[in-house]
């Protein structure tokens, strides 16, 4: 939908609203609304919000765009003229210098070797379309990533292991339960604060989830002084990794402690080097960046204080609901619950002054569908009895099987006597 149009629809929800839901008006009501029309058409657009951006906010976004130097275009990236669909053979010498190279500017140890090698070959031929696809996501996170990295000190090439973990994809959600980009397991999030409920998981929000993966890198790697051992240790968890150190002897090196940690963490460290070196150097293996996603840099946020629904929002702009959902993946329900808290929408920047103009009018777009929303209270945490199962636990707490499969990352059913389990319940149910 166009601006003039969403302009009129505006105006439209607002006469329905003053009318009355669902009542036919009057024809007292028909002249009055005609009359006031004419007398408050130039004065209303006089106090109404712009809907356009100012000057200086226009030539910000010029300036960001004449810089922005990034392209999809494979005959301008193709430097080495490969046909399309080519896998270039490997050049071990070629490979190892520019993994030297990388290996000189970061603290992480990037240094070619042959286990690191094989992953490269794999994904150079196997995965070159996922890769693609990475490449054209990460003008939509990098900048976020290295941010925040930077503030916390850390290695900048920590950006790369958000695409090991999900593919770039704050949806993500692993066999074990594992959500959002960082693929944070639930225990572990609420741990580093983030938070879940009904209406918001904070783990498939990037700004939220990156800051809480770099406190939490920060950490492990406060426990082992190795960034390899700290991977790991994300991966599989610092219990898999203090094992496989007593294992080994109290070796403290990753590729000395491989074969004794679990068998996906073995090939976890050197997938994250793989991804490393062909993120950076894409053109030499014939991969291009594929559907671009729109760059970090032309995105803003603002707080809202009412709740609205996605629906609500995306009929006023020139956006989909599709569209805003992918901008604002932590809200579970394409709703935001601003009730007693603030919180943020992320759009594009160009849609920022329309937002601030309509969003009255958003909210009277059917008020009846917007639901109250009730937060669950905090966790209980439940023992285990004998005769309990999983079914029969849910039903007293008013929640379903697949909720407590999820709090407690379980992928089965099966539960022991005195084991603890953390449920949302329903309030009515306490």
């Amino acid at each position: 939908m166009g601006r003039p149009q969403a302009h009129l629809l505006a105006c439209a929800f607002s006469l329905v609203a003053a009318l009355g839901w669902g009542q036919a008006p009057t024809a007292e009501q028909v002249v009055i609304t005609d009359t006031l029309a004419s007398d408050t058409a130039a004065s209303s657009a006089e106090e109404s919000l712009p809907l356009e951006l100012s000057s200086a906010e226009l030539e910000w976004l010029g300036y960001l765009d004449e810089n922005w130097c990034f392209s999809s275009d494979s005959s301008l990236l193709n430097i080495h003229n490969f046909e399309e669909g080519e896998t270039p053979a490997l050049d071990t010498a070629a490979l190892q210098a520019r993994m030297d190279w990388l290996d000189s500017r970061s603290p992480l140890d990037l240094a070619w070797n042959p286990v690191v090698h094989s992953r490269i070959a794999f994904y150079a031929s196997k995965r070159k379309k996922h890769l693609g696809t990475m490449l054209g996501r990460a003008p939509g996170y990098f900048p976020l990533f290295e941010e925040t990295l930077d503030r916390h000190g850390l290695p900048l090439e920590l950006k790369y292991l958000a695409v090991v973990e999900s593919g770039l994809n704050p949806m993500a959600r692993s066999h074990a339960g594992a959500r959002g980009l960082w693929q944070f397991m639930y225990a572990t999030a609420k741990y580093q604060g983030l938070r879940i409920d009904s209406y918001i998981d904070e783990r498939r929000d990037p700004v939220r989830s990156t800051e809480a993966a770099c406190k939490y890198l920060s950490r492990l790697y406060s426990l082992y002084d190795d960034w390899y051992l700290a991977l790991a240790a994300y991966n599989a968890g610092p219990g898999n990794v203090n094992r496989a150190i007593r294992r080994s002897g109290g070796k403290r090196n990753f590729w000395e402690i491989r074969f004794f940690l679990p068998r996906e963490t073995r090939n976890y460290v050197p997938a994250f080097m793989a991804v490393a070196y062909l993120m950076e150097f894409p053109a030499e293996h014939n991969i291009f960046p594929r559907d671009v996603a729109p760059p970090f840099a032309f995105l803003d946020t603002v707080m809202v204080d009412e709740v609205m629904r996605f629906d609500q929002i995306a009929l006023l702009l020139d956006l989909d609901e599709s569209t805003l959902a992918r901008l604002n993946p932590m809200y579970r329900m394409d709703i935001v619950p601003a009730t007693e808290e603030h919180w943020p929408i992320v759009l594009p920047q160009m849609e920022i002054p329309a937002f601030l103009a309509f969003q009255d009018s958003m909210r009277l777009i059917e008020p009846e569908r917007t639901p109250e929303i009730v937060f669950v209270p905090e966790p209980v945490t439940y023992r285990v009895k004998s005769g309990d199962v999983l079914g029969k636990i849910a039903d007293r707490y008013g929640v379903s099987v697949r909720q407590l499969r999820e709090w407690n990352d379980l992928s089965g059913s099966m539960i022991r006597i005195g084991q603890k389990l953390i449920i949302h319940a329903d309030p009515s149910k306490l």
